[in-house]
């Protein structure tokens, strides 16, 4: 199966792999707020740089880190991110346990007051420029 991981730029997977050997041994809450405060940090230091651009850049990172330390969708903060990420499969899956049980999207925005902004960012930003389909083989 190929990754998303092994299509990104020489620049971006150090900056996985920086955040992979950071994060591995911390928890998902950790994990989530390094990758969120990534996010932010993109944001303030290339302003000038197009937004959704940086975001689809971001959400990149997120789903290249989550193919390295795999997902576990008993965590809140976990299907934050894979609720965000590329991967069709671990995005429904997120999806559908939100939409089973809505206080996981309260105890997101409890965590992370911007989580709800920065879903729209996302959303936002694939509308702009929506990621090329793969083509059948």
């Amino acid at each position: 199966m190929t990754t998303l991981y092994e299509h990104l730029p020489d620049d971006i997977r150090e900056v996985v792999d920086a955040y992979v050997a950071e994060l591995r041994p911390q928890p998902w809450p950790i994990r989530f707020r390094a990758l969120v405060d990534l996010l932010q940090e993109k944001l303030d230091t290339n302003a000038e740089t197009e937004r959704w651009r940086l975001i689809q850049e971001w959400t990149g990172i997120v789903t290249a880190t989550l193919e390295h330390l795999p997902p576990h969708s008993s965590v809140v903060e976990c299907l934050g991110l894979m609720s965000i990420s590329f991967n069709d499969q671990w995005r429904a899956q997120a999806l559908g346990q939100i939409d089973r049980d809505p206080t996981v999207l309260d105890r997101l925005i409890t965590i992370c007051p911007d989580w709800d902004d920065i879903v729209d960012s996302v959303a936002e930003a694939h509308q702009r420029r929506p990621m090329k389909p793969a083509r059948g083989r």
